[in-house]
């Protein structure tokens, strides 16, 4: 750093800050008001891991960043406009291998709480079966990588990029190549996604996801040989009940794909 205006930027750079600062060039060292800042960044870091800020965004403890699988709850909801289906830029993830019927991906609006939104491998009394392909959702989405851990944006994924396949029975889990990318315009259904709650007095987190709204749309459950809810299964009355899906649940937020310990909220 060789610039006073630099410093707080890079000092909280993230929430969390860089590991450390370094005067660049021999003009900056005599210049006393920088030394000065980086002086004030370095008591104010050291402050802050005293008393667990910036690493402890919420109550002092690191959110953990290992994936955990749970069996929530999802229902279909309106806008606050009133609107029940909206037309997105709908991405479709071809693999270049097959996927049985059990099998999918993670995706959602937010990193933290993502569905499994199975393959079209199961039969439709519309289309034929596409045992290679995921209807992941709008180009906002998040999809989760083949390392378990990362995530991309649908519009960032590309072709020879490798995403988490999952079997809802099972549980086994495997990276599978992406083959080609498809983008349509079609509507799209907005379903939130609800964990279970440790305390059932407070609202805890949520998530949501939007997915287009067509039968090949199946949501992964773990119930045996009937393993999935359709989208268009899902009822758009406000009074519905929900319905059990398999859910993500990932305490940390992402920057860049990749979980860190700074305070995110995606809604």
């Amino acid at each position: 750093v060789n610039r006073v205006g630099d410093v707080g930027g890079l000092a909280r750079a993230l929430e969390l800050g860089v590991d450390a600062l370094c005067i660049d060039g021999t003009a900056s060292i005599n210049d006393q008001e920088l030394w000065d800042a980086l002086i004030e960044a370095q008591s104010e870091r050291r402050l802050a891991a005293a008393t667990n800020v910036g690493d402890s965004p919420d109550n002092g403890t690191v959110p953990n960043k290992s994936p955990v699988i749970v069996t929530g709850t999802c229902k279909r909801i309106t806008s606050s406009v009133g609107k029940s289906t909206v037309l997105a830029d709908r991405v479709c993830i071809d693999l270049v291998q097959s996927l049985k019927c059990t099998e999918g991906c993670w995706v959602g609006s937010s990193a933290k709480i993502t569905a499994l939104v199975l393959s079209e491998a199961a039969q439709s009394s519309f289309v034929p079966s596409r045992p290679f392909r995921v209807n992941a959702g709008p180009v906002h989405t998040y999809v989760v990588m083949g390392d378990g851990l990362s995530t991309k944006y649908l519009s960032e994924l590309q072709a020879g990029d490798e995403v988490l396949v999952t079997d809802v029975i099972s549980g086994e889990e495997r990276p599978v190549a992406v083959g080609r990318l498809k983008v349509e315009i079609r509507p799209c259904v907005q379903v939130g996604l609800f964990p279970p709650q440790e305390d059932e007095g407070g609202p805890g987190d949520f998530g949501q996801v939007f997915l287009q709204q067509a039968e090949t749309v199946r949501l992964g459950q773990r119930k045996g040989d009937d393993s999935f809810i359709r989208v268009t299964e899902l009822e758009s009355d406000g009074s519905a009940q929900p319905v059990d899906i398999l859910l993500r649940v990932v305490g940390m937020g992402t920057h860049v794909g990749r979980a860190y310990s700074g305070k995110v909220v995606e809604r």
